[in-house]
């Protein structure tokens, strides 16, 4: 539980040691040094600055330092950003969190709390923003909420992804990658100026690697590599006060999705052997599809007293991405989902910006529609709804399988999933003469049919006497009736699929203003504020599509008296499967029991936020601020289901932070250092979870929490030839307050989550890197690097708190050439060099069944870089 006395002290300590910083670095600023660290220049305040004179938590990474990094994507620079995680095994499915504030909804019934923009136009879609980043210029990381400055508000903060525009000159560059697993990788890049004030830039690039890992079960493959990405881009200069750039890029997606393993011992050793650092057996096949579009169109016109900006955009993708989620190739255990995502959004942006001696101001607005499509498909078989029948009835009741209560209650999750998967395997061999086959299914199944009244139709529909109701008659002995549809049902794995489809047509409209002014020659005062109205229409239209095989073996039942005894019995007739009327019936969409679902849904949400921020210079090369922002987030819809009880649309989303940071640059600029302390309240937050009983289903709440934590950046220019860095992030979240929902059966003392830490934070986290280069006698040089990078353990599993990320490290190495005329580079590198194996992540839907996965980091990868230039 939160500790208010202890959460004071640590703030204490924090500001103390900030305090303690900024005088330290005050006194340093003057001192002479010889080396010095390149400028980094960011337009996170939508003005070109140094980013040391923002005000702003922001970790900015070049080009060429994601190139030495060895990063491809936003997912890998997650793990060299502090306070930042970005732990995904699909691009179609992302999750960015920053400082523990994330978005966990795989669907499309909310919006992201991290906004993702490319070339400052917004990326609705998770499935959409995970893009290649070849030919970047940089890329932004700001943390706290965001919106005073941008198209659309967020929560937790921004990234923005700002690739190359056309200069004025003719270049062209290629680049290209060869690596273990088949890794093949070209980047091509040409600019040219076509006219005195028309330039073009053009940017072709693949990336292929083959699966780490062999499929033992199938011929197809799971974890490969297989991207293509186009871009153009035309500048045009029609005087010396406009300029206007026009973007374009396509991307093609065509690979196998996630791989993803059981964790549960004996479904490992059922496919031969599995492991999740080793090869895999799995029966659905793997799909990650993503055909994606984009363009836009930015006009920037410079008045005498401001400048006016105009971003026009209009991206789009269409992606499928089907996986396994069971981790096997059992077919009593197969289940396996499918997502068909068809998305197009437009937006519009009107930016104004000024200065005078003493005052900095930015004006905005902008629209934004988004359209979408969303289909949900999941694949059963009846033997897997059997495993998932066993895995309810275990929990239900552990001391009917022969295991004590009190033991049961002490198990991990992993050891009841075994203890589960050991009983299903048991009922198939006909060891339990108590538990055939399809019994498991059968009793989920009668106990269904007795809640819902089908069990009180059905007797009605054979005749039996009015006053002998269902619940009278001998459970076991009705059970075993239904055996004779069920049991070679379950048996032949008979297929069972479902599919749930969405659609959506989302509209934001936002006006936005930020001011900073001089209050005196050292200190300046910043305000912005920002007022958005969101508008949706969502729908929801599932129908079940299966029907079970109901049928009667036939002979005398049971009828119970209160005291259960036996006071009368009734003849059942022999039926075959189709003499019964089989009503239709959903599982993994069950819709608390409505067979046709056609949700026609709207809301809206508005709100006003804003940011206060006072910066003050100390000497040229110290600057210290605080800020209080708080940002909005709209709410959505629960995208699967209804049920009595739930609303389905949830509550908008808000966070308010607090943040002293201070930013220096001493020794003549030989040393940056930047550090922050944050704390911040999270009020409503959107927490996707997998919930409910009998048949659970994904339900999105509202929840509450708190977060606090410190930040350091630190850059070394040791020598003209040695430059070090490292950073550190301190991360402590949890949850103050958890709703729960009555009507799917939870309770305050099973499910709240009120002081447990938000999942996939991990407390610590920190990086170090050192890069030493030698010049050599032909003007060439050598340049050697190492990355380390050491993560605390975090929650592994949103729908299992007790399931934990042990702590791991990573060590990448590159050693690189450059030619003295800069015409040629080299470069042999070698990432996870000690070949850690590090799980990604726990659970998944697969956990229904009791057949939970895990997925992992990559293993030991290494290859070779060649770049020319001419």
């Amino acid at each position: 539980m939160h500790n208010a006395d202890q959460s004071g002290k640590n703030r204490s300590f924090s500001l103390s040691t900030l305090s303690g910083a900024i005088a330290v670095a005050t006194a340093l600023s003057g001192t002479a040094y010889a080396a010095e660290i390149e400028e980094v220049v960011v337009t996170a305040q939508k003005r070109a600055e140094n980013l040391q004179d923002v005000p702003i938590a922001i970790s900015a990474f070049t080009g060429d330092n994601m190139k030495a990094m060895g990063v491809k994507s936003l997912t890998d620079l997650g793990k060299f950003t502090p306070g930042v995680e970005m732990n995904n095994d699909t691009p179609l499915q992302p999750t960015y969190s920053v400082r523990g504030i994330e978005t966990g909804d795989f669907t499309v019934g909310s919006d992201p709390a991290v906004a993702v923009y490319v070339d400052g136009v917004y990326t609705g879609r998770g499935a959409g923003a995970e893009i290649p980043l070849a030919d970047i210029e940089r890329v932004e990381v700001l943390k706290g909420p965001q919106g005073t400055l941008f198209g659309r508000n967020a929560t937790g903060g921004a990234i923005h992804i700002i690739s190359k525009k056309p200069q004025a000159d003719d270049t062209t560059e290629l680049n290209l990658t060869a690596g273990n697993y088949g890794r093949m990788s070209s980047d091509l890049l040409v600019n040219r100026e076509l006219a005195d004030n028309l330039f073009g830039r053009f940017t072709a690039s693949t990336n292929r690697r083959d699966s780490f890992a062999d499929n033992l079960a199938g011929d197809f493959t799971a974890g490969n590599i297989d991207t293509q990405t186009y871009r153009a881009s035309l500048v045009w200069e029609p005087s010396a006060n406009t300029e206007v750039l026009w973007r374009a890029e396509y991307g093609i997606m065509d690979q196998g999705s996630a791989l993803r393993t059981s964790i549960v011992p004996s479904l490992q050793a059922q496919a031969g052997g599995t492991d999740v650092f080793g090869d895999y057996a799995l029966d659905t096949p793997t799909v990650e599809d993503r055909d994606s579009w984009g363009s836009s169109l930015s006009v920037v016109h410079d008045f005498d007293n401001f400048t006016f900006t105009s971003i026009t955009a209009y991206r789009g993708f269409e992606a499928h991405l089907q996986q396994d989620e069971d981790g096997t190739a059992n077919p009593d255990y197969m289940f396996g989902s499918a997502n068909f995502d068809d998305q197009t959004q437009f937006s519009q942006e009107f930016r104004l910006n000024g200065a005078t001696d003493t005052l900095k101001w930015t004006l905005g607005a902008s629209y934004s529609r988004e359209e979408l499509e969303h289909v949900t498909d999941a694949y059963f078989t009846a033997g897997s709804l059997e495993s998932f029948a066993v895995y309810e009835g275990l929990k239900a009741d552990p001391e009917a399988f022969g295991i004590p209560q009190a033991v049961f209650d002490q198990m991990t999750t992993t050891q009841k999933e075994e203890a589960a998967v050991q009983a299903r395997a048991a009922m198939a061999a006909g060891m339990v003469p108590t538990m055939p086959e399809g019994s498991a299914v059968a009793t989920f199944v009668y106990d269904l049919m007795l809640q819902s009244g089908q069990a009180d139709a059905l007797l009605q529909g054979l005749g039996a006497p009015s006053y002998v109701t269902a619940s009278m008659l001998n459970r076991e002995q009705m059970i075993g009736q239904l055996m004779a549809g069920i049991a070679p049902w379950v048996m032949a794995d008979t297929p069972w699929n479902e599919s749930v489809t969405n659609t959506g047509d989302y509209s934001s409209a936002a006006i936005y203003g930020d001011v900073t002014w001089s209050l005196t020659d050292k200190m300046d005062l910043t305000v912005g504020a920002r007022y958005t109205a969101d508008e949706k229409d969502f729908s929801i239209h599932s129908s079940y599509q299966n029907t079970l095989p109901l049928a009667l073996a036939g002979g005398m039942v049971d009828i119970m008296g209160e005291d259960g005894s036996v006071i009368g019995q009734l003849p059942i007739p022999t039926l075959p499967v189709g003499a019964i009327p089989a009503p239709r019936f959903g599982m993994a969409f069950n819709n608390n029991g409505i067979a046709d679902l056609d949700q026609e849904l709207s809301d809206s949400w508005s709100d006003l936020s804003g940011r206060v921020v006072l910066d003050y210079r100390w000497t040229d090369d110290v600057m210290t601020f605080i800020s209080l922002a708080d940002g909005f987030k709209a709410g959505g819809f629960n995208s699967f289901s209804a049920a009595p009880g739930i609303d389905p649309s949830f509550d908008q989303e808000s966070v308010t932070n607090l943040e002293i940071g201070m930013k220096s640059s001493l020794f003549d600029n030989a040393v940056r250092f930047n550090a922050s302390v944050f704390a911040y309240e999270y009020d409503n937050l959107q927490q996707l979870d997998l919930v409910g009983a009998p048949i659970p289903n994904y339900y999105l709440r509202n929840a509450d929490a708190e977060g606090q934590g410190a930040e350091v950046e630190i850059q070394w220019a040791a020598t003209d030839n040695l430059f070090i860095a490292g950073n550190y992030s301190l991360l402590d979240t949890e949850y103050t307050r958890y709703q729960i929902i009555e009507s799917i059966g939870e309770t305050e003392e099973e499910n709240s989550r009120v002081g447990q830490p938000r999942v996939g934070t991990p407390k610590n986290k920190f990086n170090l890197m050192a890069e030493y280069t030698w010049a050599l006698n032909n003007g060439g040089d050598v340049v050697l690097r190492g990355d380390y990078n050491w993560t605390d353990e975090r929650v592994g599993s949103i729908s299992d708190p007790a399931r934990v990320i042990p702590d791991y490290q990573l060590f990448n190495l590159r050693a690189g050439w450059n030619s003295a005329s800069d015409m040629y580079s080299a470069a042999l590198w070698v990432q996870n060099a000690t070949d850690e194996e590090i799980a990604g992540g726990y659970g998944g839907t697969g956990a229904a069944i009791g057949a939970s996965p895990a997925w992992r980091y990559m293993p030991r990868m290494y290859g070779a870089d060649f770049t020319v230039r001419f």
